[in-house]
Formats: structure tokens, sequence, C-alpha cells
């Protein structure tokens, strides 16, 4: 792996020539802290910064829903925001009268205007997303009004990981930007949500994304591998002859019922699934990574991230203000061991697609490295996964290139990366065979099963329970 952590991403070059960005797309995961690292550049009186422009709300954003959507009106975990998310927004929603003065003031016409529901639905196949005219005339439309503001426009998209490919080659002036984070680390922020506040939606937003690629022969090849069972929206709830949900809100609102159903572990087969592909691409067409994992933990990254950021875009934020709490354990919802086993499943899952050609071996490195530490945070702790310095360098997994940092400012952190332990993965499988021919563990299985089939008794009957209604009330409508 030439590395993508620290710089520009291998077979993604950038000339210097095209340092002063004509715009910034920040492709992040749900819950990387990618709205922490947007609100950076938004700082910067020379950035225009549009919050998740393929969000699925701005469908039907109003001015008053605009206002209302801030960072404070929910338990986000996210940064002190001094405006809404969608503020940038504001100026290009349709005034209700049609006079000239601001939407945001006088009221609005329901949704963005350029903006179709399907650019909210993720690929995976590869092909040239459904919609893309549309939607690159509408992401160019939001470039040229930065543009006529003096500004150059950052992005921060949500929904766009899989189809990176198609964002590379339909905006090459731009610099794109991967955000990414371990996935266990990424799980635990969706998990708190779901079970301190009865957030069930980043539980369910990625078993919603998979459910509408399930026709995608790379999404099936990888369900299998990872165990996963999605269930089929009852027709009513469904499009036409059975096909993709009218809209990607209500195949989300279904999978929210489902995850609730269904055991955390489960759920996570699910995520790491969604996690996977969605970094397919990442080490080859993003201009760079910006690590989020090292960015809480190594003031030396900080730095470094801030010079490439520099020399990338042309732009100065700075990252200072990074949350550096992280070593507070939060819960997974499951047993490590448990966890364990499903990276064993994604590592096994991408050697394969390495081998039969469907993706290349820089996304296998990437994965790894982070299943690696995902390990480690689950089975230690988050504080845990970064060992002391006096390890020996022998035992190195973290695939870290320090080239790319100049070999300059490498402080305990990032050293501790070096030092990682080179049998991490190996120790575990060796210690979940040992424990799976444990007695303890053949007991401890029938009832987990046990369980676990009531559990999905109870999934099958909400389920059928909210089709009946769905029928009642699409008969009356007939009837009516």
């Amino acid at each position: 792996m030439n590395s993508t952590h620290f710089g520009t991403a291998s077979g993604a070059t950038r000339p210097s020539s095209q340092a002063n960005s004509h715009a910034v797309f920040l492709h992040t995961g749900y819950r990387t802290a990618g709205t922490w690292l947007w609100s950076c550049f938004r700082q910067l009186d020379t950035v225009t910064a549009y919050y998740e422009p393929l969000h699925e709300m701005l469908a039907t954003i109003d001015a008053a829903k605009l206002a209302s959507s801030t960072a404070d009106s929910w338990h986000s975990g996210h940064p002190a925001l001094d405006m809404p998310y969608f503020q940038e927004f504001a100026h290009l929603l349709q005034p209700v009268d049609g006079a000239a003065d601001s939407a945001a003031s006088s009221g609005s016409v329901p949704g963005m205007p350029g903006y179709e529901r399907r650019f909210a639905v993720d690929r995976f196949d590869g092909a040239t997303p459904d919609g893309a005219e549309q939607m690159k005339a509408y992401l160019n439309h939001l470039i040229r009004t930065a543009h006529q503001q003096g500004r150059v426009p950052v992005f921060k998209f949500c929904r766009s990981l899989g189809r990176l490919r198609w964002f590379r080659a339909a905006f090459p002036e731009a610099a794109h930007i991967v955000v990414e984070k371990n996935p266990i680390s990424q799980w635990q922020s969706c998990w708190q949500l779901f079970a301190q506040h009865r957030n069930p939606h980043f539980v369910a937003v990625p078993l919603a994304v998979l459910s509408m690629n399930r026709d995608v022969p790379l999404v099936r090849q990888t369900l299998e591998a990872l165990r996963i069972e999605l269930p089929v929206m009852p027709a009513p709830l469904a499009g036409a002859a059975g096909e993709a949900p009218a809209t990607f809100e209500a195949c989300i609102d279904f999978f929210k019922d489902h995850v609730q159903a269904i055991s955390p572990v489960q759920a996570y087969r699910g995520f790491v699934a969604h996690w996977l592909l969605t970094l397919r691409d990442a080490a080859t067409q993003a201009d760079a990574i910006f690590d989020c994992d090292l960015a809480a933990r190594s003031p030396a990254y900080l730095a470094s991230a801030e010079r490439w950021l520099e020399e990338l875009t042309g732009l100065t934020p700075s990252l200072g203000t990074v949350r550096r709490d992280g070593t507070s354990d939060r819960g997974c919802g499951f047993d490590p061991l448990e966890g364990l086993q499903v990276h064993l499943d994604a590592s096994r899952l991408g050697r394969d697609l390495v081998r039969n050609g469907s993706v290349e071996a820089d996304a296998l490195s990437l994965w790894t490295s982070k299943l690696a530490q995902a390990t480690q945070v689950m089975a230690f702790g988050a504080a845990a996964n970064w060992p002391r310095a006096e390890m020996p360098d022998g035992r190195a997994t973290r695939m870290v290139d320090v080239a790319l940092i100049d070999g300059a400012g490498i402080d305990a952190v990032l050293h501790s990366e070096l030092a990682a332990a080179q049998a991490a993965l190996a120790d575990a499988r060796s210690e979940l065979a040992r424990v799976q021919n444990s007695p303890l563990w053949r007991v401890w299985g029938p009832l987990r099963k046990l369980y676990g089939a009531k559990r999905r008794r109870s999934a099958r009957q909400a389920l059928r329970s909210r089709a009946a209604a769905a029928t009642r009330q699409s008969e009356g409508k007939v009837s009516a």
C-alpha cells in the first residue's frame, strides 16, 4: 500500500498547479467525525461550506426546517456550530410568493431546487449513478454559486463513498478527501445513540443502503460472507412489483423497526458490510485519506494534516478543535468475541475479493489495518489500542507511510502506530478457536440461539403487523 492516511492516494495524484482548489469534496462515513472536519473549513472566510448536499431531507426542506436543523436540536455529539447545518443553502430556497427577498426570512417552497430524491441512495455497482447528469448539474450549480461569492466550495458528503469513482471522474478539478475511522469506533457512536437515546437511525441506515443494493453481485457476496439476512420489505411498503422502495426514507423506516428486533451483533455485521463496501475505492480514487483515529491522538498527525491540506486545497483550516476525549470507553452492545468473529469474516472476505479481482490490493491493506485497530479497541478499550513506545518495532501492524509526513514530527503516538502488534489478528484467531472449544462456549451457544430465535419471532410478528396495517391503508385509499 502506497498509503492514503497522510497524503496523496496511490493512483490519484494531483498536479501542484491545482493547489488552489476548484472545490473540496469531503467523502465521509456515518459518525466518523466528518462534521467536525467540515466545521473547521467552515470557519474560513474564503469558504462556502455545504453540508450533506445529497441528504434526503433536502427533498422537503423549507426555511423553517432549515432553521431548526442545528447541532443542539438532537443528541448529535457534533461540535458547537454557529449556524444551522444547511445555512449555506438558505438563499437558494424558492420563496413562497416568488419575490426576490430571502426565502430564509419569508418562508419557502419545500425542496431544494435541483435536488432529486434518488441522489440520496449510495450505490455499490461501480456504474454511472442513476440521475448522474442531474446530480452533476445540481452540484455544479452549488459550485458556481460559491465561486460567484469569491469563495471555495467545501462539500461534506455522507452518501458518496460507494460512488467515489464516479465523483472523481465527474469532478476531476476538485480535491477528493476520504474521512475514515475504524469500524468499531464508528459503530460505538451509532450504538450509543440507539441504546441511550433511542435513535436507531444510524444503525438502520447501513442496512437500508445494503437492501437497496441487494441486486449487486458484490453486495450479495458480502452479505453471504458476513452471514447477513436482510428482510424484504412487504409489497405495500415497496415500489411497484416488489422493486426498490418508493423512497429511501421508507426503507430507512422499515429497517428502524428491524434493528430493534435483531441482536446488536447482527446489526454490526450489516454495519461492517456497509463499511467495507464504502471504502472499496478509497485507497485508489481519493487524493487523500484523513484518519480521524489518528487525529484524536496525535498532535504531530494534526500538524502534518494541516500542511498537506494546504498543499492539496490551498486552504488553511485549523484542526486544533479536535476532540481528545476518546479515551472514554463506550459499549458496542455485544461481547468482544462476537465482534472478533465479524472481523475475521470480513478479513477473509477481503482476501477473497482481492483474489477474484473485485477489489485492488490497496483496499485490502486499508481494511486490514482498520479491522486490526477495531479489534484492539473492542477488546481492550480505546486507549489500549495505542501501544506503548517501548514495544518492539518488529511487531508493527498498522500501515502508516512515515515518508508522507516527510520523516519529521513523529510523536509517540505515530511511533506507537508502527509498534502495533503484528500478530493481533492471528493471536485473536487462536484465542477464538480456544474459547469456542471450551465447555462454556458449547453451553452458551444454544442459549444465544434460543434467545435469538425469540427475538426473530418477535421481529416477524412486528413486521407482519406493519405490513397488514399498510395493506389496510392501501386498500382504503383504493376504495376512496
